[in-house]
């Protein structure tokens, strides 16, 4: 029925909010490091905002009965990595050895700590919108990878205090791009509605 059905969404909406939370919480939480307060905030704030907004354009309907246009879609999850790289630069430009190279920390860490949090949420995701897009399944399993991607990518940042351009690049921005990469592959043969025998 529609009900269990909405109770069915609710759970696997709240346990994609829920897992990363607990695992970011899991591996210490927030480090403020040698990172200034108000950076980490700073930070914190814009990664956040660009979350949201992949997340509202990966997962909502808008006005549109089949969902976001391709077009939309597609610019959300090229922008939001993007956009996420350039704020995490702009915040730290200028704030002295912030954007130091850090030579024991490649990424590599980050990379993995991204993936693992954004691994729930994009499976709950694409259990949400089993067979439910009749026209652009591929662009939403990219919009929907990048929307599951860029705020763990967010949990990350608010652990990780290196500001270096390719630690941020192979630990932060790598990630989202891997699971929208993924997402598409997913996309083509799981979102996508099918006739029936």
């Amino acid at each position: 029925t529609r009900r269990q059905r909405l109770i069915r969404s609710a759970i696997r909406m709240a346990s994609a909010l829920a897992v990363p939370l607990l695992l970011f919480i899991l591996v210490g939480g927030p480090r403020v490091g040698p990172r200034p307060l108000w950076l980490v905030a700073a930070t914190a704030l814009g990664t956040s905002w660009i979350a949201a907004s992949a997340l509202f354009v990966g997962v909502g309907r808008g006005a549109r009965m089949l969902g976001p246009a391709r077009v939309l879609l597609l610019a959300t999850a090229a922008i939001a990595p993007v956009a996420f790289l350039l704020w995490k630069l702009a915040a730290s430009w200028g704030v002295p050895h912030m954007m130091d190279p850090w030579p024991t920390r490649p990424g590599l860490r980050c990379f993995a700590l991204t993936a693992l949090f954004a691994a729930w949420p994009v499976a709950a995701l694409v259990w949400e919108r089993w067979g439910s897009d009749p026209v652009h399944p591929r662009a939403l399993g990219v919009a929907l990878g990048v929307a599951a991607g860029a705020p763990a990518a967010a949990l990350v940042d608010l652990w990780c205090p290196v500001g270096h351009v390719p630690h941020v690049v192979t630990g932060h921005v790598a990630p989202i791009l891997l699971l929208g990469a993924l997402g598409a592959l997913v996309g083509a043969r799981a979102l996508g509605v099918r006739p029936g025998r």
